[in-house]
């Protein structure tokens, strides 16, 4: 399975320096870090954006994705495969048969909240139909 192809920088698109982070459970942070951090060192040189994981003394962990919104994406992208290949081989060492959900939380700040829901939650409604995925607006 090949990783996301990215839109690459100067082919058009926005390019401001954003920061996303995201909330996950101590062993899907395992999955990305790697054994002695190379699998996160490898995705902050590919993507070219800095990515931070919060200390490890609680049950959930802050990743902080930073850079140029096409870096940001494809960090992102890059995490997402990350996860679908772990659920493929460990899939392929047990007899389930289907796929557990992976569950990606995105923690945006009440300021943009807004913008993201859109007047009437239009644009929220338009990202649900187009994803085909659960976005959730709670909390």
């Amino acid at each position: 399975m090949e990783p996301p192809k990215v839109q690459q920088p100067g082919e058009g698109g926005l390019n401001v320096t954003l920061t996303i982070r995201l909330l996950m459970h101590g062993k899907e942070v395992g999955s990305i870090i790697g054994k002695k951090g190379e699998t996160v060192k490898k995705m902050r040189e590919e993507s070219g954006a800095r990515i931070n994981i919060s200390e490890g003394n609680c049950p959930e962990r802050i990743v902080t994705i930073t850079g140029p919104t096409d870096a940001i994406f494809k960090a992102f992208a890059m995490i997402a495969y990350k996860f679908e290949e772990d659920i493929i081989n460990s899939m392929s060492n047990s007899p389930a048969t289907s796929k557990p959900p992976v569950t990606l939380r995105l923690v945006v700040p009440a300021s943009q909240c807004g913008s993201l829901i859109g007047k009437g939650g239009s644009k929220i409604k338009e990202m649900r139909e187009v994803r085909k995925g659960i976005i959730s607006d709670k909390d």
